[in-house]
């Protein structure tokens, strides 16, 4: 296949990998850390508006925590997370549109979850980097790659840390029992520190005549490179009998991990 641009660059797949019109995010090179958090007595007390802040409550076996941050759609900015391992942990992410948020389940019996003081430290350990659109500067002393576009713009440098995709997640929950089975027992592994980048969501309900049991996707860290995906039923409640559903809401789920 020709090209069809100033610039085409091609893999083995023959999938253009960079064009004139090139654009990668960038890592802005900063670090986020949470400085500061409030504490609430139940969960309707949350509310994600603040960026940079993370918000917890206290339940009989577990510490319930909500993190939040803001999103600049206009420069297509994303937010990855990196977490220290703890496999009794779980994170359910959520990205819409220009609002980010975490809510983690961590349990008395996790690592970091037999004090307040633990839980504190541990939500001081996760670590965001922001990724976003930029225009690149020719390095003063040359680059092993440079790559212009028609304009004599720099598109590509081989000097930036580029965003890079270890592996894109998908998930269509079509029917509950193949979800289930999907999400129980998926490790991902890699060879470096992974971070996490979500793009939506996953929830879906259960019903039976007696209960209708909603259902969340997960993500666990078990090692600075491996994380697993599961399914955790989270909330439910008695049917009245006035209306119910059958199957499973058919919903999308999908994120990057990047390193």
């Amino acid at each position: 296949m020709a090209a069809t641009k100033y610039l085409e660059v091609k893999n083995n797949d023959n999938i253009v990998t960079i064009d004139d019109n090139y654009q990668n995010l960038v890592d802005d090179g900063k670090v986020i850390r949470i400085k500061q958090y409030k504490k609430y007595n139940s969960r309707t007390e949350f509310i994600p508006k603040n960026n940079e802040i993370y918000q917890y409550w206290k339940a009989e076996d577990l510490w319930d925590v909500m993190i939040t941050f803001d999103i600049d759609e206009s420069i297509n900015e994303i937010l990855a997370f990196h977490a220290p391992a703890d496999e009794l942990v779980k994170f359910f992410p959520l990205r819409i549109k220009d609002r980010y948020m975490i809510n983690i389940i961590i349990p008395f019996e996790a690592t970091y979850g037999d004090a307040e003081s633990s839980l504190q430290v541990y939500l001081s350990r996760i670590s965001y980097h922001k990724y976003n659109n930029r225009d690149l500067i020719v390095p003063e002393h040359g680059a092993g790659l440079i790559v212009y576009n028609k304009d004599g713009k720099p598109i590509f440098s081989s000097e930036e840390e580029y965003l890079r995709v270890l592996h894109y997640y998908f998930k269509c929950t079509e029917k509950l029992h193949d979800a289930q089975e999907v999400f129980k027992k998926t490790v991902l592994k890699f060879d470096e520190q992974v971070f996490i980048a979500p793009f939506s969501a996953c929830s879906f309900w259960r019903y039976t005549p007696q209960v209708t049991i909603n259902y969340r996707l997960y993500i666990t860290f078990l090692s600075s490179s491996s994380i697993k995906i599961g399914v955790h039923a989270y909330t439910g409640f008695f049917n009245q009998g006035e209306y119910g559903m059958s199957g499973a809401v058919e919903i999308t789920t999908s994120f990057m991990v990047i390193g």
